[in-house]
């Protein structure tokens, strides 16, 4: 039987969570200039995912793009940016803004990441991503140099972009590392608006041969990077996908198929569960699973049985 999990915290966690860490606005030891480590460790009381990631999903939707990896979920790219523990800063700003900060593991600030977070509902309004524009598009060798990187800057809609300059002045502050030689220089800048256009899932595309009777969870994308490790032959029974929806939805909707699966079971705890079953002849099983260090994402493999 499927283990039962609490339901989600309120948005208006995340502004609790700021406060406990920088205080009251007018306490002078957090003027608007001040840097404080920011705490993201500490865990929600009825999820398993931090506040902060669970922020950052709301806020990118399904939005995916070539930054750090190829075509990747925007959330899973910008939560990466933001996971160096050591490295992560927190600025207090005018309105009752928060600038969070951090650098990817283990590059050295060469892939970093930092978002506007409304201080008292906890909402993201803007977030940014200095990368190597890594995936389709970029240079022969996969990546930008060291010296060439991309901002990219994501807005909530109705967000005006002249109150996200404070990401463009942090994506100016090198990291130590990238400041010998030449140093880094930001070659392009980008914005983009986090409406419906982007944010909505789209129709995922069957690898050839995989078959059409199995049902794949309509709010995800392929995960690239896992696909492409598969050989040709096993990539015509097995489709590795991600979502931001929880292990719960993607094995409710299998599990509420009209007509039912037949010979069904199924099981979740909090870190993984699966739905096997048999659809027009077809046997199948959907296994899905949170990473230690990426519990807001939902990675899913769908198998065909040989």
């Amino acid at each position: 039987m499927p283990l039962s999990r609490p339901r989600s915290a309120s948005p208006s966690f995340l502004a609790l969570l700021l406060s406990s860490i920088i205080g009251t606005a007018a306490a002078p030891a957090f003027a608007a200039d001040a840097v404080l480590t920011l705490n993201t460790d500490r865990v929600q009381e009825d999820t398993n995912a931090p506040a902060l990631d669970l922020a950052l999903t709301r806020f990118a939707g399904m939005a995916s793009g070539s930054y750090y990896w190829p075509e990747g979920l925007l959330a899973e790219q910008l939560i990466s940016g933001l996971s160096s523990r050591r490295d992560r800063k927190q600025q207090a700003l005018p309105d009752g803004l928060q600038l969070l900060s951090s650098y990817r593991r283990p590059y050295g600030g060469s892939e970093r990441a930092a978002v506007l977070i409304d201080g008292r509902s906890g909402d993201v309004l803007a977030a940014a991503l200095v990368h190597r524009q890594c995936g389709a598009g970029s240079s022969s060798a996969g990546c930008l140099d060291d010296q060439h990187a991309v901002l990219s800057i994501f807005l909530r809609p109705g967000f005006d972009r002249a109150k996200a300059q404070p990401l463009v002045a942090w994506s100016r502050e090198v990291p130590e590392k990238l400041q010998s030689g030449e140093g880094e220089k930001i070659a392009k800048t980008e914005y983009a608006t986090m409406d419906a256009a982007h944010t909505a899932a789209r129709a995922v595309e069957r690898p050839k041969g995989f078959s059409a009777v199995v049902p794949l969870y309509p709010k995800s994308l392929i995960y690239r990077t896992a696909q492409d490790a598969l050989s040709d032959a096993k990539a015509r029974r097995v489709l590795r996908l991600q979502t931001t929806d929880s292990m719960e939805k993607v094995l409710a909707f299998y599990k509420q198929l009209s007509p039912p699966l037949e010979e069904m079971e199924s099981a979740l705890d909090t870190r993984s569960g699966y739905v096997a079953g048999t659809r027009k002849g077809v046997a199948f099983s959907v296994n899905v699973k949170h990473d230690r260090d990426m519990p807001a994402i939902t990675n899913i493999e769908v198998e065909i049985s040989e």
